[in-house]
């Protein structure tokens, strides 16, 4: 009966467990201590007021131990699995990154195409060679915006030399096309060429997006910056 009468762990492990799980690393750590002191010295005083026999307090040891070594493992195993779940998100949220605004996977994530165009623009400068960028818009009232962006990377892709010319999304309105080491004429034979694909893709009379033609001489930031600060103007 003595064995069975005084197991009090049993009726706080498992609430004890249950609080854990909702609560940070370095609260858990604190509760595992607190709960650890506070059985060893609940088993304590328990002895002393019973008088305990040596094969009680071995009991109450034992007791102590494996119910403290419970807690610490779970307080392990919840460490374990919070390190595990950032590093995911952590993962997770880089991979976002990288990928930029992009839905579509024939086109270049837009941390890409920055770091692509600027590797092309220096090698321009070096050269004395001009670069142009197609900048699209969607219309605010453009339906199916996803589908749009869809259309515009097919033809972009049939129109633009794939390994020399780049493409990207800025975000979920601005498709971007750059265009390297040609002249302004030569940029709106280009886009010309790139609107008339589009337009054998497309069922409507207008144009959902608004198209322009921008030199850019620093870099696709740079000049996409300027452009809207001269709109705003």
């Amino acid at each position: 009966m003595e064995r069975s009468f005084l197991s009090p762990s049993v009726f706080i492990v498992l609430p004890l467990l249950l609080v854990m799980t909702f609560l940070s690393g370095r609260k858990n750590f604190l509760v595992l201590i607190a709960y650890t002191l506070g059985l060893g010295f609940f088993y304590l005083i328990l002895s002393w007021y019973t008088s305990a026999s040596n094969e009680t307090q071995l009991l109450y040891i034992e007791q102590h131990l494996l119910a403290s070594l419970l807690i610490f493992l779970y307080w392990l195993l919840l460490r374990h699995l919070r390190s595990v779940f950032e590093d995911n998100q952590y993962l997770t949220d880089r991979v976002r990154t990288l990928e930029g605004y992009s839905e579509t996977p024939q086109l270049l994530s837009y941390s890409e195409f920055l770091d692509r165009t600027d590797f092309l623009m220096a090698g321009a400068k070096r050269r004395d060679e001009t670069n142009y960028l197609i900048h699209l818009r969607l219309k605010p009232t453009a339906p199916n915006k996803k589908s749009i962006m869809q259309l515009l990377t097919i033809a972009g892709i049939r129109v633009f030399r794939v390994h020399y010319d780049v493409m990207s999304q800025r975000n979920k309105f601005e498709f971007l096309i750059f265009l390297q080491n040609t002249d302004a004429v030569g940029a709106n034979i280009a886009c010309e060429r790139f609107l008339s694909e589009v337009r054998l893709q497309m069922t409507s009379v207008n144009y959902p997006f608004d198209v322009e033609l921008l030199p850019v001489r620093q870099s696709v930031e740079e000049t996409i910056r300027q452009h809207d600060e001269e709109a705003v103007r």
